[in-house]
């Protein structure tokens, strides 16, 4: 009787387990369900117009914004490691922009230096799909070796602009850059949001997808109300307008110079003292970018207001800066204070920490989609510029700049977008 009474518990026990095993195969099956029906299509699916593009790519968050037609009603994001078969979604926000859709979802909480695959959804359909669509986080660490690549003057009517061929070279680089500046001037002819697709999205959609890019507004950009077109196109950190990020051990400045005069000159410059000074010391390189030159030997003015700033640059350890509005490329040697230059220095390719002490270089990359093909470079006609020693190497092709930091060593490549040559190149070694 003991022995049966043991074999009828042990049959209760394996009962009990045997429901327990079911009760978690439904429990598991009802949360993979829940997890999963924010992408049934419970809605009509909306028209892609334009392929998604990567903002403010952090250690640890990044914004992905997509366009579609009107008939978006709800979007998100599935994302996934590379390899790994679990993924998280991410529910994103709708914004209205001229009878269509932005779509935009934050994805926060990732982990630095990081690839991710990911495709988006629009009203629960997947709109995007493939190998092709990932990111990378960017660096947490300061001694982490990375690229970018900088051009200005890009979106033009497709018959008029190259902008597809600097693309092009872009996404075909054996080294993906980790993002990219754009130097004002994003879209002609008067930065209106109704000519960025078919202007700059369509040629640069390759590029966009998997890097961000972080423009700045020319001249062209203000045409038409920028708070109406280009901040509606970009989500870029503070005001949009002039901002600062760090990535590994690299302070970047983004400025306004609008027509020349400036946004906000007053307020601006208060903010890019108060920058430089918060990144005195802490970082091995700062770069300022913006659309308008200083001096030149272009076909364009020296303006003025961008002069005014060279002592704030030279003073507060400045390396590069970085412009576009003249649609060509200028490599002008290193400038002090005064925006006065070493013309006696022969070697223009390589430079120590003493040769760019209280000194900086400029560059004009305004070749990016346009090329002035009623101009011809040289800086010894008295018609371009006052003193044409102050130019270290020009060269009018359609172009961008690749730059490579590797701790302490800065490498510059000016890369002809057409053949994909190097046709300048520098380094800055510093201690």
């Amino acid at each position: 009787m003991k022995k049966y009474n043991v074999f009828l518990f042990s049959i209760l026990i394996m009962m009990l387990y045997s429901c327990l095993a079911i009760l978690l195969f439904i429990s598991c099956k009802s949360a993979e369900k829940n997890s999963s029906v924010v992408e049934k299509s419970t809605e009509v699916k909306a028209t892609l117009i334009r392929q998604p593009y990567l903002q403010i790519v952090r250690s640890n968050t990044v914004t992905i914004t997509w366009k579609t037609d009107v008939n978006a009603k709800n979007c998100h994001v599935r994302f996934s490691r590379a390899r790994d078969r679990k993924g998280r979604i991410v529910q994103g926000t709708l914004v209205q922009h001229e009878g269509n859709s932005f779509n935009e979802v934050v994805i926060n909480n990732l982990e630095p230096n990081t690839k991710y695959q990911y495709q988006i959804y629009t009203n629960g359909h997947p709109l995007t799909q493939g190998v092709g669509y990932y990111f990378i986080t960017a660096t947490n660490t300061k001694n982490a070796a990375f690229s970018f690549y900088a051009l200005g003057d890009i979106g033009a009517k497709q018959n008029q602009s190259f902008a597809k061929a600097s693309a092009n070279t872009i996404h075909n680089l054996t080294e993906k850059p980790d993002f990219g500046l754009g130097l004002g001037d994003i879209v002609y002819p008067k930065g209106e949001s109704k000519n960025y697709d078919m202007h700059l999205f369509e040629p640069f959609q390759e590029v966009f997808k998997n890097t961000p890019f972080y423009p700045v507004a020319g001249n062209h950009d203000w045409l038409t109300a920028p708070d109406l077109n280009f901040e509606k196109e970009w989500s870029l950190p503070g005001n949009e307008h002039y901002y600062s990020f760090a990535y590994a051990n690299a302070f970047f400045i983004g400025l306004d110079s609008r027509d020349g005069t400036f946004y906000e000159i007053e307020k601006q410059t208060t903010w890019l003292k108060n920058e430089l000074q918060k990144a005195k010391g802490k970082y091995d390189w700062i770069i300022v970018y913006l659309h308008h030159n200083g001096k030149t030997c272009t076909y364009k003015k020296d303006y003025e207001h961008v002069i005014a700033l060279y002592e704030i640059f030279a003073k507060n350890d400045v390396d590069l800066v970085l412009n576009g509005h003249a649609h060509t490329f200028e490599r002008l040697k290193p400038y002090d204070a005064n925006g006065t230059v070493d013309a006696s220095r022969k070697n223009q390719n390589t430079y120590t920490s003493a040769d760019l002490r209280d000194k900086f270089i400029s560059i004009t990359l305004g070749a990016g989609g346009k090329l002035n093909k009623k101009w011809k470079p040289n800086p010894e006609n008295d018609s371009n510029c006052n003193d044409g020693t102050i130019v270290a190497h020009f060269e009018h092709v359609p172009s961008f700049g690749l730059f490579k930091i590797a701790n302490k060593t800065l490498t510059f490549q000016g890369i002809n977008s057409l053949t994909g040559t190097t046709f300048d190149t520098f380094t800055i070694q510093k201690e």
